[in-house]
């Protein structure tokens, strides 16, 4: 009868899901991504593939092929809505100028695909990387995310040895799954809060009856120790994910200052979620160039 019941439930939330997409793709514009290359990394999932937009650094004519620095990238998703390509932008810049080739990593989803798929696909791609040690420079991965990208990339940080990135940039995360999206609230009023049925529906697909405080899920809950010597932490202040994350930032520079960890959190004025990806004024695309070119700031130095 549980498994009856449960494969009802699995039904009932693909189907607000499909239909969640479905009017996505009917109001919204699909990302046109321009990456360098596709390549299709391989899955611990039987017949399946990581589909995994390119961005090469620029390489002066006649210069001697080498390793590069890599940026393993996480777009937002809700963890269940197909955006991959929406951070080409964001892949371009850092490509063109930090030196890193950047891996926009097209991540699995839910339901189809619960916790922890998204997860696997993160770690299949950083031993794809290691195992090409001639291409990648092994020893300076770093790794960003983008809203719930962003959750995935702390996420990801916590489980993986010390040391695995070198630095972490996290924008706008969610990083505790288990509080009730009803109860968030931006640091300031006016901005145009996210539907709480709509994120409980793409938790609830994702967590699949998990327990939430789970640190793979809700990096709030995390030993912030694996966390990178240097991370950024960008937050909205219309944004109801903002106190969490900034908490956990604030966290991770606390526990970290004896080790000299250099956490930098920036919260931006008058922006909400996505801020970067809607462009609808001077303030956001503002605030866009300033937080990118802090992530620039921070590739630099891995």
């Amino acid at each position: 009868m549980a498994e009856c019941l449960a494969f009802l439930r699995y039904l009932y939330l693909k189907a607000l899901v499909a239909f969640s997409r479905f009017l996505l793709k009917l109001l919204t514009t699909t990302p046109s991504p321009k990456p360098d290359y596709v390549l299709q990394v391989p899955s611990r999932d039987k017949n399946r593939t990581v589909k995994v937009h390119v961005y090469k650094p620029h390489i002066e004519e006649n210069a001697q092929p080498k390793s590069t620095p890599v940026l393993i990238n996480l777009y937002g998703s809700g963890l269940a809505i197909p955006l991959h390509g929406a951070d080409d932008d964001f892949c371009r810049l850092i490509a063109a100028t930090t030196g890193h080739t950047v891996l926009d990593v097209n991540y699995c989803l839910a339901p189809e695909y619960p916790f922890p798929h998204a997860l696997n696909d993160v770690e299949d791609i950083l031993k794809y990387v290691n195992n090409h040690p001639t291409e990648y420079d092994t020893s300076r991965i770093s790794i960003s995310g983008f809203s719930s990208g962003g959750t995935l990339a702390l996420a990801a940080s916590t489980i993986l040895p010390p040391g695995t990135f070198q630095s972490l940039i996290a924008f706008y995360p969610a990083t505790n799954l288990f509080q009730d999206p009803g109860l968030r609230k931006a640091p300031v009023v006016g901005g145009k809060d996210r539907s709480p049925f709509w994120t409980r529906i793409f938790r609830e697909s994702y967590i699949r009856g998990m327990d939430a405080r789970d640190p793979r899920i809700s990096p709030a809950f995390a030993d912030t120790t694996n966390f990178p010597d240097r991370m950024l932490v960008v937050t909205g202040e219309l944004d109801e994910s903002a106190v969490e994350a900034e908490a956990l930032a604030e966290k991770a520079r606390d526990e970290g200052r004896a080790v000299g960890r250099d956490v930098v959190i920036r919260r931006v004025k008058g922006c909400g979620h996505a801020f970067d990806k809607k462009l609808t004024g001077e303030i956001v695309v503002s605030a866009k160039n300033e937080t990118y070119d802090l992530a620039v700031e921070i590739l630099r130095k891995s």
